[in-house]
């Protein structure tokens, strides 16, 4: 029914006018069936099937420290999405002006096929990203276009978009703006340039933000956040400073319930038996983690600082 609305009060808009374009004197319909829990990727043409510039995104990153990975929210988020990256190392560089010949691009691998198009087309500083593929979503799922998560480029931010890749049936492109202007930004080849996320259709459409205003769930709600608060100052100031709680990460509460559904990764944990440094022990999924031992607030090395 959403559907039939939204196609309805698109139809009854007023004409506007639109520049000539080209009609196909024979109409190509529209009868691809995505299967759910899949994205098409289909080229320009066929001689750029390859899709090796696309990657699912990963836990890890480069430049994170071991104390990152105890932070269960940040490497989940490092997870969400597929990138595109680049395909051949490239300098850019903004004169300030808002015309499109503002960015200058250089190309610093001339060997490499030309299967990404990096251009300054909008102007305003912006870098376009043009890929030969384009995509294809169930029905009724869009495609957010968005910053490839935790993979900073300093004097970038990145562009967000939302595509309807079920109905859409050509590219769009990546778009970066920089930032700052006269300054070499270096983008070296492997570095993600976007990032795309499939998004159910009138998803967020349904929310809205409240006030809790049940005075028994409120109070439950403070009483629960100062627990947790108590316990912070508690930890501080013992001598298993050093050691992280990770609470949220073995998916429990302060008062040791487990939560009902807890995810820790989106290939099913696959994360925890990886390479990258971390100072947890590796959980066994068939067993519950055991309970953290109280700290020995008698014994006190040194205190934590507020940071």
């Amino acid at each position: 029914m959403l559907f039939q609305n939204a196609m309805s009060d698109e139809r009854n808009k007023p004409d506007r006018k639109r520049p000539p374009s080209l009609t196909p004197p024979v109409a190509i319909p529209d009868t691809l069936v995505v299967p759910e829990n899949t994205i098409y990727t289909i080229p320009d043409q066929l001689e750029f099937q390859s899709t090796s510039y696309f990657e699912k995104c990963t836990s890890k990153r480069s430049w994170f420290s071991s104390n990152f990975y105890n932070c269960l929210p940040i490497v989940f988020g490092n997870q969400h999405g597929f990138l595109l990256v680049a395909t051949y190392p490239f300098v850019c560089r903004w004169s300030g002006s808002n015309a499109p010949d503002g960015v200058a691009i250089h190309k610093l691998d001339k060997t490499e096929c030309d299967d990404l198009f990096i251009t300054s087309h909008f102007g305003h500083g912006i870098l376009t990203i043009q890929s030969r593929h384009h995509f294809r979503t169930p029905k009724g799922v869009n495609m957010m276009v968005k910053a490839p998560p935790n993979y900073p480029v300093h004097g970038c931010t990145w562009m967000d978009a939302v595509v309807e890749t079920d109905n859409l049936r050509r590219d769009f492109t990546f778009n970066i703006k920089i930032t700052r202007p006269q300054m070499d930004i270096f983008f070296a080849k492997g570095t993600p340039l976007g990032c795309i996320v499939p998004y159910p259709r009138f998803f967020l459409d349904k929310y809205e933000l409240k006030p809790l205003t049940d005075p028994v769930e409120l109070a439950k709600a403070i009483e629960t956040t100062n627990n947790y608060f108590r316990e912070r100052i508690v930890h501080r100031n013992s001598e298993y400073i050093e050691t992280p709680q990770l609470r949220y990460m073995e998916g429990k509460d302060i008062y040791d319930t487990y939560f009902e559904m807890h995810q820790k990764s989106l290939d099913s944990g696959a994360w925890w038996n990886s390479s990258c440094p971390a100072s947890h022990p590796t959980p066994d999924p068939k067993q519950q983690p055991p309970k953290q031992q109280p700290p020995n607030v008698a014994k006190k090395k040194r205190k934590s600082k507020d940071v």
